[in-house]
């Protein structure tokens, strides 16, 4: 059985999921388009700051933004892989 991460490895996690985060709003909403995905979401803008500034997200926040963005859920946790399920946000 695997050890339980250290504070330290969870801060980096939630960190590295906050960029992932960010990078998906550019991509499909812009570098102001934070109050439209919030809104899509159907959180507060400021919520969706915090979730960027790496406050930790509620499950059903990450999968509410999974399927509203089409973000590649294993890409969004790890970083590997394809950005989006289809290929991109152009083809949306």
């Amino acid at each position: 059985m695997e050890e339980p991460l250290a504070d330290s490895e969870w801060e980096t996690l939630k960190g590295d999921l906050a960029v992932r985060l960010r990078d998906v709003r550019v991509a499909l909403y812009g570098e102001n388009g934070g109050p439209l995905l919030a809104e899509a979401l159907g959180i507060p803008f400021r919520t969706l700051h915090g979730y960027e500034s790496g406050c930790t997200i509620p499950a059903h926040s990450i999968l509410r933004f999974i399927e509203l963005t089409g973000v590649h859920p294993h890409w969004l946790l790890t970083g590997r892989g394809e950005q989006f399920l289809d290929g991109g946000p152009s083809s949306s």
